[in-house]
C-alpha cells in the first residue's frame, strides 16, 4: 500500500510565488547540529526562544529551532518581509497562524517527527499536515482498538505485524492532518473521522463520522516523507495542485 512522492529542489529562478489552489509542501531533514541550531536561532522570536530553552534535552531542542527558523524562513519569502516581522497566533489547540503581516491571505501548517520536518503553505483555505517517524516498537494495536473505529482497528488487525504498523501510521497521520486543518486536538476526535485507502493512490478518502460535520468539504493526501516517515496533508478545498519542493539552507537569511 505504499506510493511514491516525488520531491523536487525549486529551480534556481524559484520566486516563491503561490496562486490560489496551489499548495507548497517543504520537505526539510533536522540535524541535530548544535552549530545548525545556532546559527538559526536569531531567527526565532523571545518567546520562541523561551519555549526552546525550556526543553533541557538539546536534541529536541535543536529540532525545534531549526524547524521554527525555516518556517519564518519560508513565510518571510512568500509574504516578502523579514523574518522578525513575522507573527504567529495560536488558536486554542495549538495551532499556529499567521497574525503578521495581517492582509496576508497565506494559510500554513507544521509538523517534525525524529529528524523531518514538513511546512504546508497555501492561499485561503486551511491546512493542516502531519509527519510520524515509524516506530517499530510502539503498541499499535492497543492505540487503534483505543482511538480508532471498529472498521479500521479490525483491518489493521488483519495485516501482518510489519505491515500493520506502516498503515497504522498512515492513518494516524491522515487523521492528525484532518484534525491539525480543523483546528482540533487529537483527543475524542481520532476516531470521528474514517480513512479508506486504495493501494495506488495518494489521496485518501475521507468519511466524516459526526453528521454535523458532513457537509465539509476537504481533500486529504498521504505523503512519503522518507524511508522511515510517513505524512499526510489535509486541505479545506476540493482539489488543490500540490508541489513537493526539498528544502536547502541555502534560504537562510
Amino acid at each position: 500500500m505504499s506510493i511514491s512522492t516525488h520531491w523536487h529542489f525549486p529551480p534556481e529562478d524559484f520566486l516563491f510565488k503561490l496562486a490560489p489552489g496551489n499548495v507548497h509542501v517543504w520537505r526539510a531533514p533536522l540535524s541535530e547540529s548544535p552549530e545548525r541550531a545556532s546559527r538559526i536561532r536569531p531567527l526565532l522570536s523571545d518567546q520562541e526562544i523561551i519555549r526552546a530553552n525550556r526543553c533541557r534535552v538539546p536534541h529536541p531542542q535543536y529540532q525545534f529551532v531549526i524547524t521554527r527558523g525555516i518556517l519564518r524562513t519560508l513565510l518571510s519569502h512568500y509574504v516578502g518581509v523579514p523574518t522578525t516581522e513575522i507573527h504567529f497566533e495560536n488558536q486554542p489547540q495549538g495551532k499556529p497562524m499567521l497574525v503578521t503581516p495581517s492582509a496576508n491571505p497565506i494559510e500554513f501548517n507544521v509538523s517534525h517527527a525524529r529528524g523531518m520536518a514538513l511546512i504546508a503553505i497555501t492561499l485561503q483555505h486551511a491546512i493542516g499536515i502531519d509527519v510520524e517517524w515509524i516506530d517499530r516498537t510502539v503498541q499499535d494495536r492497543d492505540i487503534a482498538e483505543r482511538y480508532f473505529s471498529k472498521r479500521e482497528s479490525t483491518y489493521l488487525m488483519s495485516l501482518p505485524t510489519p505491515e500493520r504498523t506502516q498503515q497504522f501510521f498512515t492513518f494516524w497521520t491522515c487523521k492528525e492532518a484532518y484534525l491539525k486543518m480543523e483546528g482540533q486536538g487529537i483527543t475524542g476526535g481520532l476516531a470521528h473521522c474514517g480513512i479508506s485507502i486504495e493501494p495506488d493512490q495518494s489521496e485518501v478518502r475521507l468519511t466524516l463520522l459526526n453528521q454535523q460535520d458532513q457537509s465539509k468539504t476537504c481533500s486529504l493526501h498521504r505523503i512519503t516523507a522518507g524511508s522511515e516517515h510517513v505524512g499526510a496533508l489535509a486541505l479545506a478545498c476540493q482539489s488543490a495542485q500540490i508541489s513537493y519542493w526539498d528544502w536547502q539552507d541555502k534560504y537562510l537569511p
